[in-house]
Formats: C-alpha cells, sequence, structure tokens
C-alpha cells in the first residue's frame, strides 16, 4: 500500500461564507445564496501540488480500466470536508474517530454482506485507520483507490470462483445452511478458504432457487455464468469518479444519514429525478446480460413519436450526429450508455438495435432520433375517480397518486410560465374534480421519499389557503422561521391522505400540515422519520475562479431541521395515522430509526395557527366504522394475510441447502400462494398479489412483457388500500354533511 506523504499546500477556506435563505428545499435547494468574505480566499489547489496523487494510477489486469485519484477529486474533499465541519446543522469534527467511522463506512459500503474480504484484507489497511481524517482534508484519496484496487481484485477473483463453481455437481443432500443477510450480525472470513465457503453456499441457494421455480440445470448454470458475469464486471469496470464518489459518500454517510456527494455524472441524474426532465430520447433503459436494453418508452417523447423504438429491444451502438461513427456499447455498463444517448436538444443521435421480436440472431435495426426536453409524465401525479357505495350512498371520491414532490427547479428559476412542478399538476387535476363534481379527494403518498420543501408547502396550500404556517424551520443557531404555503386554496371539500413506511421528508411535512390543521385524516402506517432539510450545492460555487466547464460534482448536505407547526419534530417518530392500516415494512430495517447516526426527536414551541376542531371529534367514529366495514371485508382480510405473510418470509435470514428440505417449504409456500389466489378469484379482484412466489430471478432476467403488464396494472387498477381510503373518505362527506 502507498502510503499517503504529501501534502496540499495553499488550501485557504471562506471561512465567512454564509446562506441566506430564502426558499430552502428537503433535498435541494436553489434558493440559497453562497457570499464569500472578499477578504478571505477560496481553496487553491494547484495541478503542481497533487501531482504525486494524481499519478497513482493502478489496474494490472487489462480487463480492469486505469484509477487514479484525480486533482478534481482532491478538491471535491477539501471542499466537503471544510463545508461539513463548519456549516452542517450538526457539525461534528473530522477528528481521529470521525476517519474511523469512514473506514468502517467505506468497507461496508463496499463488500455489505462481508462476502469479499477477508479479515487480513482488513488488518492490512487498518493503519490507514487513523489517517484518513487528515487525507481527506488534504485532498489525498490514495487510499479509497487504493483500498478499491484490492476490492475489485478480490471480487474478481471470488466471481470467477463461483462461476467455476457451476461446471461441477452439487450435494443437495447434505444437511447445511445459507446466511442471506450477514451485514450486522456476521464476521468477515478470516482467509480465502472461509471466503470460498461462503460463495459455495451462495452460488448453491442462487443455484437452489431456481431450480424449485422448475428451471432446467442447463438454464440455471447458463443464468447464473450471466448473472455473476456481469455482477464481476459492474464492480471491476468501476471509474475513477466512482471510486472518489463511493469514498466521500463514506465520509458524508458518517458525519448525517442524509449528507450526500454528488460525483458530476450522479449531479446531473439528481436533477432529472427532482425536474421529471431530461434531454434525451424518451426512454428508460436497464441491463439485460451484455446489453443494454429498452425497458420503457416515454409516451410523448421523440423515441415514441417516431415508433420505431420497442421495450425489450436491445442496444448494440450508439454514433452522434448523422454522420459520426458507430461505438460499440455492447458490455459497457448502463450508465456510459446513458451518457451517449443523452444530449443537447436538437441534435441527433443513431442507436443500433437487436428488434425484441427477433431474437438475439435477428436482423439490426438503426434508428435516428432528434433528442428533445422529454418529461417523465409516467412518474408525474396521476388521477383516478373511485366511485364508492357507503350505506347504500354512492360516491365519487378522486384519487390523486403522487410518487414524489417534484419540480423544474430551471424552469421556475427562468420564469417559465408552464414549469413543471406536483403543485401544477395537483392544482389542473382538482379542477377537472369540480367539473365532475367529485366529493372528496385521497392523496396516496405511499413510497413517496419526499422532494421540494417548496413544493410541500404550496401542495398544503392547496387545501389550506394562502399563507399559511406549513411547518417551522430551525437553522443550527437556533432560530426558527416559518414556511407557508403560496398558493391560494382550490379545494375545500374532505381529504384522506394514505401514507406508509417509505412516505418521507416532504411527504410527511404536507401529511403533518393536513393532520394539525384538522384538513383531513391520514390514514397508512407511521412515515419514515426524516425531518431535516438539505441544501444542494454544486462543488464549484466554493471554488474563487473555477475553470470554464469545470465540474466537481454537487454536495447535498443537512442545514436545518424542521417541524410541525405543533412544535413536534418529525425525525425519527414520522407521522402517525389517525387511523393505522397493516404494513408490509420492517420498522427495525426501515425508517430514520434503523440509523445509528440519526438525530434525535426534539420539539419547539408551536407556530401560529388555527385547526378545525370537528374532525377531531369525529375520530373516534370514523375508526369505528373503518374497522366494522374492514371486519366484514374478505378482500381487506386477503390483503392483511397477504401482507402479514409477505412480511414473514422478508424477515427470514437463513435458509437450508437441503434440496428435500426447500422442496417441503416451497410445497407450504405454494399452498399458501393458491389459496391467496383462490380467495382472489373468487372475490373478483384486480389486485396484484402483495405475496408472490420467489421465482430466483435477477433485475433484468425475467419477462420484461410481463413485468411492464404487472407495472401497467398497478397504475391502471385501485388495491384494497386505495379503495378503503376512498370509503374513509365517503365516511368523511357524511359526517360533514350532518
Amino acid at each position: 500500500m502507498n502510503r499517503p506523504q504529501t501534502k496540499l499546500k495553499n488550501l485557504v477556506f471562506a471561512l465567512s461564507f454564509s446562506l441566506m435563505t430564502g426558499c430552502v428545499y428537503a433535498d435541494k435547494a436553489v434558493d440559497v445564496d453562497s457570499i464569500h468574505n472578499p477578504q478571505a480566499s477560496s481553496v487553491v489547489l494547484t495541478k503542481a501540488d497533487a501531482k504525486s496523487i494524481e499519478n497513482n494510477s493502478t489496474g494490472k489486469n487489462q480487463d480492469f480500466p486505469p484509477l487514479k485519484p484525480e486533482i478534481n477529486f482532491a478538491r471535491a474533499s477539501v471542499i466537503v470536508a471544510n463545508v461539513l465541519t463548519r456549516f452542517e446543522y450538526d457539525k461534528r469534527p473530522l477528528d481521529v474517530k470521525m476517519g474511523h467511522e469512514v473506514y468502517d463506512a467505506y468497507f461496508k459500503a463496499l463488500d455489505p454482506q462481508k462476502m469479499f474480504f477477508t479479515s487480513q484484507d482488513l488488518e492490512y489497511f487498518k493503519p490507514g485507520q487513523s489517517l484518513i481524517n487528515r487525507l481527506l482534508l488534504e485532498g489525498d484519496l490514495r487510499f479509497a483507490f487504493d483500498v478499491y484496487s484490492r476490492y475489485r481484485e478480490v471480487a474478481d477473483k471470488r466471481y470467477k470462483y463461483a462461476i467455476g463453481l457451476l461446471d461441477k455437481p452439487f450435494d443437495f443432500t447434505v444437511q447445511e445452511e445459507f446466511n442471506v443477510d450477514r451485514r450486522k450480525t456476521a464476521q468477515w472470513p478470516k482467509t480465502d478458504d472461509e471466503a470460498n465457503d461462503l460463495w459455495r453456499r451462495r452460488v448453491k441457494n442462487d443455484f437452489l432457487r431456481l431450480k424449485l421455480a422448475n428451471m432446467d440445470d442447463d438454464k440455471i448454470r447458463e443464468t447464473l455464468r450471466k448473472r455473476y458475469t456481469n455482477n464481476r464486471n459492474q464492480i471491476v469496470r468501476m471509474k475513477s469518479e466512482d471510486v472518489a464518489e463511493m469514498f466521500l459518500n463514506a465520509y458524508t454517510d458518517s458525519t448525517d444519514p442524509h449528507t450526500s456527494y454528488y460525483s458530476p455524472t450522479s449531479a446531473k441524474n439528481f436533477d432529472v429525478q427532482l425536474s421529471l426532465s431530461v434531454e434525451g430520447i424518451g426512454a428508460v433503459l436497464q441491463k439485460r446480460d451484455e446489453y443494454g436494453q429498452i425497458r420503457e418508452v416515454v409516451a410523448g417523447g421523440p423515441a415514441a413519436r417516431g415508433g420505431q423504438l420497442q421495450p425489450g429491444d436491445r442496444i448494440v451502438a450508439v454514433g452522434q450526429g448523422e454522420n459520426g461513427p458507430m461505438e460499440d456499447v455492447v458490455d459497457l455498463r448502463l450508465d456510459d450508455i446513458v451518457k451517449k444517448i443523452r444530449g443537447k436538444r436538437g441534435s441527433v443521435v443513431r442507436i443500433e438495435v437487436i428488434p425484441a421480436d427477433g431474437g438475439l440472431d435477428g436482423k439490426h435495426r438503426t434508428i435516428r432520433i432528434v433528442r428533445e426536453k422529454v418529461t417523465m409524465e409516467d412518474q408525474a401525479a396521476r388521477s383516478k375517480i373511485y366511485e364508492t357505495n357507503v350505506d347504500n350512498v354512492k360516491r365519487k371520491i378522486g384519487i390523486i397518486t403522487v410518487p414524489s414532490f417534484y419540480e423544474d427547479f430551471e424552469g421556475r428559476s427562468k420564469g417559465i410560465s408552464d414549469y413543471k412542478s406536483v403543485t401544477r399538476d395537483v392544482n389542473k387535476i382538482l379542477e377537472d374534480y369540480h367539473k365532475q363534481n367529485v366529493e372528496a379527494v385521497v392523496l396516496d403518498l405511499r413510497g413517496n421519499g419526499g422532494g421540494s420543501l417548496n413544493e410541500a408547502a404550496n401542495l398544503s396550500g392547496l387545501f389550506l389557503g394562502h399563507h399559511q404556517n406549513v411547518v417551522q424551520v430551525r437553522s443550527a443557531d437556533g432560530s426558527v422561521s416559518n414556511v407557508d404555503s403560496q398558493v391560494e386554496k382550490i379545494w375545500d371539500k374532505p381529504v384522506v391522505v394514505i401514507v406508509n413506511r417509505i412516505s418521507a421528508s416532504a411527504s410527511e411535512i404536507f401529511a403533518a400540515a393536513i393532520q394539525d390543521y384538522g384538513r383531513g385524516l391520514v390514514v397508512g402506517d407511521p412515515t419514515w422519520g426524516k425531518g431535516t432539510v438539505q441544501t444542494f450545492r454544486p462543488l464549484s460555487d466554493f471554488l474563487k475562479k473555477p475553470e470554464a466547464g469545470e465540474s466537481l460534482g454537487a454536495l447535498k448536505w443537512t442545514i436545518q431541521k424542521f417541524f410541525r407547526v405543533n412544535g413536534s419534530s418529525t425525525q425519527v417518530k414520522g407521522v402517525t395515522p389517525d387511523i393505522q392500516f397493516p404494513s408490509g415494512f420492517d420498522p427495525k430495517e426501515l425508517g430514520e430509526s434503523s440509523y445509528d447516526n440519526a438525530m434525535p426527536w426534539t420539539k419547539i414551541e408551536k407556530a401560529e395557527y388555527k385547526p378545525a376542531g370537528w374532525l377531531s371529534t369525529q375520530l373516534k367514529e370514523l375508526a369505528s366504522k373503518h374497522e366494522k366495514r374492514v371486519k366484514a371485508s374478505d378482500s381487506w382480510q386477503l390483503m392483511t394475510d397477504e401482507t402479514d405473510y409477505a412480511l414473514k418470509l422478508s424477515q427470514r435470514k437463513t435458509y437450508s441447502l437441503n434440496l428435500k428440505q426447500r422442496e417441503n417449504e416451497r410445497k407450504k409456500m405454494n399452498e399458501t400462494y393458491q389459496d391467496f389466489e383462490k380467495r382472489r378469484k373468487a372475490l373478483g379482484e384486480s389486485d396484484l398479489a402483495t405475496f408472490k412466489l420467489d421465482d430466483g430471478l435477477a433485475m433484468g432476467e425475467g419477462n420484461l412483457k410481463e413485468e411492464l403488464e404487472d407495472e401497467k396494472k398497478r397504475k391502471e387498477n385501485l388495491d384494497t388500500i386505495a379503495k378503503e381510503s376512498a370509503n374513509i373518505a365517503a365516511d368523511l362527506v357524511s359526517l360533514q354533511q350532518k
């Protein structure tokens, strides 16, 4: 291992950096200005200072791309370290203790199941453990690259060993087990022999899962050989940018669960996720074997309008412009294929594909597409009107699914009149509901991990009114400010909000505001418990004179903590529904409370707000109506039984590798599954099963057509929880009319 010796000189950080907050956003903030003290200098890292670091290139295997800690990674490291030690909400010094935590976090990030490294590897690198804090402050990432070089060597060895096992028969009569979740309790294997035994059991378990799903042995070997080869390639072909990102995130994760460093590539992807727009062809890709495969063609996008690109097509080559050379992309990482396909709007890209309907030996086709700005409407708010029949009274209830609190920050900052945002989309839906005489609305926030705080406030405003306090925000200095809604109320009829354990951040702000104001009911299971606000800044903002086109990536860090208008934080505790439903999530594994370094729950003075009084007095009656209804509902009981059974199976950690024992277990599972299906058929339910028999397949190995049909069915049909939430909304209408 190369011991870092060179110090980067002339590092003076702008200590008078301050944050002027206008609107602060959960997960991203664009209205946050950085003001540098004119008497202070910014970070200065010269190429001469970093020469010895940049020259450390590794990669002996011809299949391994060269890795080196480049100057920009050094700059990023220094800026990240200085920002987090000075401006994070819960500031922690980058001392030796923190360095030890980063060391542990890095190895866990690389090898969470403790199947690649041995304890000997960790012992070899242990001398660097007490140096990590200093290396981060100095921008010296050689230690991270040395560790990763060793990681891809052992990954290459482990996967080749696993592939070699497929050529030999397995003895499935032996009584032995495999632990599928080694994250918290297992120790690192002491030797290569111990590691090999773990991999033997893993391969044996993978083989068994496919065998139990009735796949023949030759097909199993082919499937696993491709899987292990692809997994191996994903690791050994990581680029220097990816390694730097992983190591810096080992640091950011150690300071706070929601603080993250984004490489230049990841920063672009983050913008796409939050704005729901990108300049490209309008297609969603996935990896299948060695190919990038079209998973979905975005409706209304350039690829969809041309009609030539179809789900299932495999991408062979990509060419830029009308006459640029076609570059072979077979066996490239998915990120690299996406980079080649995305580009400036108005430009031309040519894509050579193997059509899905022709098989791998089918005739190749080259498709010319002009790139455009594409809006991913399938990830936007969508709506359905459902007719309830409660107490023999039929009512129209609108159900709006809100996947995220998205907002096109760039469009808003440029003053574009029709920029994309969740509030605007929901506003249009509610206007349509008024025309159709919808009597109540259900907002489905299940699985919604958050987004823009600005959008959480404004979406609340559609139901609470203009200039209503939605959430309180406390900064590190203890000052508290209120974030209020900036839109007019458009909906004064009853509201029900569905949440689950994955509903977090902005979702919790919205649900809490509806609950605290007594504006509606919250139903489902307790939410994630993320009560912190992050700001998102390109690191080049911290350089006094960044070079043209220079990108160091970006940093998302925690700057504030938010509190409900009643003064309580959602941190750790989340939002507790007024009426709780069966949960399919294990709170020990998911949620803020599962993080070792989560901020604690706290409380402040309540804000000025006026809750409606009538709903709290009716809650007991509403809950009673719900309980009476679901006790008599075979559909609800089926959903509950499936959810409980699936949760129980997900909590299982150890599996037998004895074929007879596994066949007996599979037989019982199949009987349970068939019973669920029989009950579903008798009910005439359109729900997709909550519990499905394990098919042993990994992502990208299944039948794409069936997967897409399932996804479409989930979007088009309302499940039992959505229907019962609509029934509760109908109860609200009846009580309000009284």
